[in-house]
């Protein structure tokens, strides 16, 4: 007892007063703990641990007070969000009465298709790119009047919605910051902070100086480079990039080769050979293709509507707490500086038959696939089926490369931290997921064949999309029921998924359990799963032997997680059947078909594998 009560004055920095009575203090406070104990069944969190090891915080029952609590504040923050959006449709309601009650009916009908356009949702538009003029002082008293309340409205109610984005980036809940500051750019287009936040600034063309109505557009770093200096570059639909000066003689169908011009039909002979493919570059991508100079652009279109929400969505993957937090607080209106960087490189092929002879010793002889990302040349290969280009295939093989090419000098690092740790001569290759959580490699990649752009905005995760429906199937229909518990699921390595005999059912389990943690109850394990993403793609340099474990991101049991999962899957059933029975259709209930392989095959470092 005087050792410990030594200790303790040590510990609290307690003025001697003799051990015997601190020896009676401590028996005092002991005793009373003790009674609050039995009372209580330890639920206090007490601050005075007496005895080595021995801490409240580590309990299950601390865990799952604490996640409880941080699911709590997750929904006080969504509730808030939905409340600042109904909030503004409320304001514009309040404009749109005012107009009627003064008989403007063009402004009530402008008013109401605003209202129908301010979606707050995952298909929520892209912010347009035109910055809005200011309004005119030429305009009727009244219409100007209308027009200053709507934009008081949305300026107004941006502002209180930024500042929420950024507490729930400081309570650890950036996807969900970032996700209001989509709100943000819906409420107030030209809100600049938000703008910077996303890497855009405002950019006045010269060409329009002249515009009266012109008030600039909203582009990225990239973008003003290519259409400002010398030698300006303007981007065409068709050409993609090209010398503003050029322009011209590309709409009168020739094209250049080797400093000189050929007609279109010359150029297309030219490049069916590969060798001297098109090569259609984009701010983050570079498409090769024997296929066509259109198709190539409206390739790197796509991709880069993917890369961008991918930035956005997953930013706490692609950026550190600590620069999310700084992109918050030091966004300017200061021109940015781009990040410099390799182009992300795809290959697209006219047919099968090429894309098989081009990757011959990549590909094992008896497997065929739609795609492969194949990580020592950190290049995407797929082809043109007869149908066009497979956009799923697309989507899955630029996740493999966005990811690994963005995290791969983390990956370099930690083999080297592990080889000192472990005293190895040199390091070797870290192999990606070799001792547990593989599913999520190739879960999120087939979960992103999903992904989708329309008119309309973009949207993932529909839960009539095979994956889904296959999973749903498997876990609650007896006849095809296949379902491995978390616990044991999380804790497959690369080659214990990859040689499972039950291989096609893990991948679908994989896209199940990925669509799972993104939506269930509005995303609320969502932060937990970007986090357990970057733990995988990054390694963890103070403590590298150790596997990133959901389980213990979440502080929730593997029990839990089971139940919650069904939870889930009962819940896509129930929407797969409303909207089967709003469009007059029946839920298909096919099985993903294990002919449609796609993913990365041996040998391989980032350690993906065919997915069945």
């Amino acid at each position: 007892m005087r050792a410990i009560a030594s200790q303790l004055r040590k510990t609290v920095c307690l003025p001697k007063s003799g051990d015997g009575l601190l020896c009676q203090w401590i028996v005092s406070v002991s005793r009373q703990l003790t009674t609050y104990f039995l009372v209580y069944g330890f639920s206090i969190v007490c601050g005075l641990c007496i005895g080595p090891g021995f801490c409240l915080a580590n309990t299950p029952l601390a865990a799952a007070d604490e996640s409880a609590t941080r699911e709590r504040r997750y929904h006080e923050f969504s509730e808030q969000r939905l409340q600042l959006q109904e909030a503004l449709n409320a304001d514009l309601d309040a404009v749109e009465r005012w107009c009627l009650e003064r008989q403007l009916n063009d402004a009530q009908r402008q008013v109401s298709e605003l209202r129908a356009t301010l979606k707050f949702d995952s298909k929520s538009p892209r912010p347009p790119r035109l910055a809005q003029s200011p309004v005119a002082e030429s305009l009727p008293v009244e219409e100007q009047q209308w027009q200053l309340q709507v934009l008081h409205h949305r300026t107004e109610r941006a502002k209180e919605m930024y500042a929420k984005a950024r507490s729930a980036l400081r309570a650890g809940f950036p996807s969900l910051a970032y996700a209001m500051i989509g709100d943000v750019l819906q409420m107030d287009p030209d809100h600049k902070l938000a703008r910077s936040i996303l890497g855009q600034q405002l950019f006045r063309d010269p060409l329009r100086k002249d515009d009266a109505a012109y008030a600039g557009e909203w582009v990225s770093s990239f973008e003003a480079e290519k259409r400002s200096g010398g030698k300006p570059h303007i981007y065409d639909s068709r050409f993609g990039w090209i010398p503003a000066s050029t322009l011209a003689r590309y709409e009168q169908g020739l094209r250049p080769w080797k400093g000189d011009w050929v007609s279109v039909s010359k150029e297309a002979e030219l490049r069916r050979d590969f060798r001297n493919a098109w090569v259609v570059e984009s701010e983050h991508f570079l498409v090769r293709t024997n296929v066509g100079l259109e198709e190539g652009v409206r390739l790197t279109e796509q991709l880069e509507l993917f890369y961008d929400w991918l930035q956005q969505n997953f930013a706490a993957f692609f950026e550190t707490p600590e620069t999310m937090k700084e992109r918050f607080e030091e966004a300017t209106t200061k021109r940015i500086k781009r990040r410099q960087s390799a182009p992300l490189e795809v290959h697209y092929f006219a047919s099968r038959d090429e894309y098989n002879r081009r990757l011959q010793g990549k590909i094992p002889a008896n497997r065929e696939t739609n795609g492969l990302y194949w990580q020592p040349d950190r290049t995407c290969y797929f082809f043109r089926s007869e149908h066009g280009a497979d956009l799923t295939t697309l989507y899955h093989e630029a996740t493999h490369l966005i990811l690994d090419v963005h995290t791969d000098d983390d990956r370099r690092k930690a083999a080297r931290a592990r080889a000192l740790k472990l005293k190895q001569k040199s390091p070797e290759d870290w192999g990606l997921c070799e001792r547990s959580n593989f599913w999520i490699v190739e879960g999120l990649a087939c979960y992103f064949e999903s992904f989708e752009s329309t008119e309309d905005g973009i949207s993932v995760g529909d839960p009539s999309y095979v994956r889904f429906d296959t999973a749903r199937q498997r876990l609650l229909e007896p006849d095809v029921f296949f379902y491995m518990p978390s616990r044991q699921f999380f804790a497959l390595g690369k080659d214990g998924f990859q040689k499972h005999p039950n291989i096609s059912q893990l991948y679908t389990q994989a896209s199940g359990m990925v669509h799972f943690l993104m939506h269930y109850k509005d995303g609320v394990y969502r932060d937990d799963f970007v986090e357990l993403l970057s733990q995988v793609y990054r390694p963890n340099l103070k403590d590298i032997l150790k596997e990133p474990s959901l389980i213990d991101i979440t502080g929730v049991t593997g029990d839990e997680l089971d139940r919650q999962y069904r939870e889930h899957m009962k819940d896509l059933e129930e929407q797969v059947l409303r909207n089967a029975s709003r469009s007059g259709t029946e839920s298909s209930g096919t099985e993903f078909s294990g002919t449609e392989t796609r993913g990365i095959v041996e040998p391989i470092r980032s350690g993906t594998g065919d997915a069945p």
